[in-house]
């Protein structure tokens, strides 16, 4: 009986990891925890595969997925080619800006939070390296 019950899990959860390539982020934020692998070095992500890593969910960038290496965590310098960060879904208005993450995508004309201020984006940024509030970087207009 245990191993029907493993196949079963098994079965929803490849099922599961199948549908996450379309969801919204704001689906796999709320669910990433209980359904998505937890990144470990030596398996196989495939493109758009959701995983978490340290408590962040992230995205397989990269076309033809990765090989996970113990030295190349998501969250490692140099990674954002393969990894993208999720962040939580907000509308990106003034009103209800999106929380900064380093690497996250940013796009020309959303409102994004960091360090309790607002900034304007004023150019697409994929993925964003630079931080809002950076001196001198006219891709950020801090508003409020």
């Amino acid at each position: 009986m245990r191993t029907d019950l493993v196949e079963q899990a098994q079965a929803i959860r490849a099922g599961m990891r199948a549908l996450a390539t379309s969801a919204p982020d704001d689906v796999l934020l709320s669910t990433a925890q209980a359904v998505f692998d937890v990144w470990a070095p030596g398996e196989h992500y495939d493109y758009n595969q959701p995983l978490t890593h340290n408590g962040q969910l992230y995205r397989v960038a990269q076309p033809g997925g990765v090989d996970a290496l113990e030295n190349q965590p998501p969250d490692a310098k140099g990674m954002l080619a393969v990894y993208r960060p999720i962040s939580e879904a907000h509308a990106g208005t003034l009103e209800n800006p999106i929380p900064w993450v380093y690497g996250m995508d940013c796009h020309t004309g959303l409102y994004y939070s960091h360090n309790e201020l607002v900034y304007l984006c004023k150019a697409d940024m994929i993925p964003c390296v630079w931080e809002p509030g950076t001196a001198g970087l006219w891709q950020w207009e801090l508003v409020s």
